[in-house]
């Protein structure tokens, strides 16, 4: 079992390019969207292995899931709630946009940043890839529908051409995060900036927070693993900041011409020891929710996304739970991917008794106790 995905092919750390990998756990059957679909969608599984490189220690998720099948339609994330209207608010302020600049915006989404850039009316030029964007007005904003790969540098001939390459949310994302450093690095002219944020995975992975890691984020984006690979494809870090107890980094790096070799330090007994604990840690928590909702009525779990599925497909015992809740109306009405669960709004709660959530959603918690308490069923039960 240690050896099971030695030598693979396509497995490869992108630090130390070793091949050799430990399998530390194994969730089997695990859906590979994060998001909701009508009814009559047929679903997909795979096994979401948990893997270690033996001269590195970098943890990744394999095998992938194709690309079109995993995004074939947005599934909301980052756009509902006061903890991403101020996370991207700080990200805007960290940016410190100039007038003319010239910005290469990569994995838009629905274009909570590059909106308010252009609304700003300074002048800027921009250029955002994302598959799922919407058309945006403008002679000095540019939308293509495409993923940033090689492909698209040479399409669109992009080398040298940008002061400024942003993008949120999106490194945890990269299947190649060395090659997409790299074309990333070549789109800047001199002295240009690549300003990014991800999320904050280490806490998270600590908490025992689903959204760390998955399909979604096959890698385990650790403070020194990003930096080895700034390093590695020609960045220094200018300056970080926090967000949150456990949410997000913000890094602001600038190109540099003199790369040089370093030593990789290898972190595989400390991540190991990590990850280990995140299994165990699950283990436990699914045990005790079991008992909890044992022969419980009105039982909901909350988020339609990856919260809800890592505790459906890791052993909680589905058959006590009413339905998945979410704040977000285009999930409503519709089912979290991979199970038969309907997605409701949290209004449905208004009329019930002592209604009960599976709250694990990290630092959405409050937010989310909060509104239910204070706006829908002051009496909700959240474990």
């Amino acid at each position: 079992m240690n050896n099971f995905f030695k030598d693979s092919k396509k497995l490869i750390c992108p630090l130390s390019k070793s091949k050799k990998f430990k399998l530390l756990f194994k969730i089997k059957r695990f859906p590979i969207y994060m998001g909701t679909v009508k009814k009559n969608t047929k679903y997909e599984y795979k096994t979401m292995n948990f893997l270690i490189n033996k001269s590195s220690g970098s943890v990744q998720i394999y095998p992938r899931v194709n690309l079109k099948k995993l995004y074939f339609k947005s599934h909301g994330s980052g756009k509902i709630g006061n903890v991403w209207k101020k996370h991207h608010n700080k990200f805007l302020n960290f940016l410190k946009i100039r007038p003319k600049m010239k910005i290469l915006e990569i994995g838009g989404g629905h274009n909570p940043i590059s909106n308010k850039l252009f609304l700003n009316k300074k002048k800027i030029s921009l250029t955002s890839f994302e598959p799922n964007g919407k058309k945006q007005t403008g002679s000095n904003f540019k939308i293509i529908k495409e993923f940033f790969l090689q492909d698209s540098f040479l399409k669109y001939k992009l080398e040298n051409k940008y002061n400024l390459a942003i993008h949120s949310h999106l490194f945890e994302h990269i299947y190649e995060p060395d090659k997409f450093l790299i074309l990333i690095n070549k789109s800047l002219k001199k002295n240009g900036l690549h300003i990014f944020a991800v999320p904050n995975m280490l806490p998270m992975i600590k908490k025992g927070i689903a959204s760390a890691m998955n399909f979604e984020h096959p890698f385990f984006l650790s403070e020194k693993l990003i930096k080895e690979l700034l390093l590695k494809t020609g960045f220094k870090i200018i300056e970080k900041k926090y967000y949150g107890r456990n949410h997000s980094i913000f890094f602001k790096t600038k190109k540099i011409n003199d790369i040089k070799d370093y030593d990789i330090k290898n972190s595989y007994k400390t991540n190991s020891k990590i990850f280990l604990k995140l299994r165990d840690c699950w283990k436990k928590d699914i045990k005790l929710l079991n008992k909890k909702i044992a022969g419980k009525k009105d039982v909901f779990l909350f988020g339609a996304h990856i919260f809800s599925q890592m505790l459906i497909f890791n052993g909680l015992k589905n058959k006590n739970i009413s339905g998945i809740l979410d704040n977000d109306k285009h999930k409503q009405g519709n089912y979290l991917y991979g199970t038969n669960f309907s997605v409701f709004d949290p209004k449905i709660l208004k009329n019930k008794k002592k209604p009960i959530i599976i709250l694990r959603a990290g630092e959405y918690n409050n937010e989310i106790k909060k509104k239910i308490l204070n706006q829908i069923n002051k009496h909700t039960l959240f474990i």
